[in-house]
């Protein structure tokens, strides 16, 4: 899990995330420690520290956490594993954001199992209006909502792209390139559009879509 921050404004949604995508090749939970608490720095740090824990790792800066659905903006955190795949998402829009959790593998429950693909369940976790909403470990939640803080809560885009910035020089946990989009075509009924976008998303991967409970 890395940084993706989307902002659900009156009249525009922006959404940025960094690029990279790191997989533990064997389990290491001292070094996904220090990577996702702010330790380690930099990519050197990072390749120091595997060494001396006996740790291998797949570090790539091509993942596209951000994209766009039409009119639409969706971002999107992961983390897999050789049993299952957990996905945090978002789907954004001018005055509207629903937030989804979706498991693929063991987790997803039976129900899941025999659907399109791998099958899975999707879970509608928050509806939210106007606000900031962040994806990512403890250190650069901590750096995004701190820096939104000194803003005075006045989100932009231009604050979005300083505190990706920011965080690919802080942490080896997210890349020093990023992507920001943005869009400002309003819909007649956000939280429709929302839904109806996740629905078709369900329908294509197989996704059991459950409602917040």
């Amino acid at each position: 899990m890395s940084l993706v921050i989307a902002l659900a404004a009156s009249r525009e949604a922006i959404i940025g995330a960094d690029r990279r995508a790191i997989a533990f090749l064997g389990s290491c939970h001292e070094l996904e420690e220090e990577l996702y608490s702010g330790q380690i720095k930099n990519d050197q740090e990072l390749a120091d520290r595997a060494r001396e824990l006996g740790a291998s790792l797949q570090i790539s800066d091509g993942r596209e956490k951000v994209w766009r659905r039409g009119d639409l903006l969706v971002g999107e955190v992961t983390e897999i594993s050789a049993r299952l795949s957990r996905r945090r998402r978002i789907y954004l829009t001018p005055g509207a954001s629903l937030q989804v959790d979706i498991t693929s593998g063991e987790d997803a429950g039976a129900e899941g199992a025999g659907a399109k693909g791998a099958g899975g369940e999707a879970r509608i976790r928050a509806w939210d209006g106007v606000g900031c909403t962040v994806f990512g470990n403890r250190f650069t939640q901590k750096l995004a909502y701190e820096e939104v803080g000194r803003a005075g809560g006045r989100a932009n885009e231009a604050l979005i792209k300083s505190i990706l910035e920011k965080a690919g020089e802080s942490t080896a946990s997210v890349s020093k390139e990023h992507l920001v989009l943005r869009s400002d075509v309003r819909q007649s009924d956000p939280k429709a559009s929302l839904l109806r976008a996740l629905e078709e998303y369900c329908k294509e991967s197989g996704w059991r879509l459950c409602a917040r409970q």
